[in-house]
């Protein structure tokens, strides 16, 4: 898929970005917002290929993907399209998670919604089995890749 001018100026900078939370300490998060039927997905897609190609970031990484409603679902399903011939990236929903935790250029793919209701939620909610989001992500880490 060919990307226009201003999507290939946004995953510049975005990745830029990136790259320079990624070697400060401490917890980072990126929020990538643009106007409906920019191609945000497709961006993503190609903003988290370059990501993991870049030679200069030496940390292992590994991805949460969150989306309102059914949107999560959609995602998962284009970038699996999008990442197909390539395999740069594995897409996974929680249950298909191995070894509870999510692995090297990985992504997790939940619904927002899901994951803010905590006393109802057997994703967030800690369990005996050892198998929930906090737990996942300090596996994750424990493992030397960052999320």
């Amino acid at each position: 898929m060919q990307l226009k001018d201003y999507q290939n100026t946004a995953i510049k900078k975005l990745l830029s970005r990136s790259k320079e939370l990624l070697a400060q300490s401490g917890e980072k998060k990126v929020i990538f917002k643009a106007p409906t039927g920019s191609g945000k997905t497709i961006m993503s897609a190609e903003f988290l290929k370059q990501l993991i190609d870049d030679k200069e970031i030496k940390t292992p990484l590994s991805f949460i993907w969150t989306a309102p409603r059914k949107l999560h679902t959609q995602s998962k399903e284009k970038l699996e399209k999008y990442y197909e011939d390539t395999r740069a990236l594995e897409c996974s929903n929680f249950e298909d998670l191995t070894d509870k935790q999510i692995g090297e250029n990985e992504i997790l793919f939940l619904n927002w919604e899901s994951i803010n209701k905590k006393d109802k939620n057997t994703i967030v909610k800690e369990n005996e089995k050892e198998f929930y989001l906090g737990k996942i992500v300090e596996n994750t880490q424990s493992e030397g890749r960052q999320v």
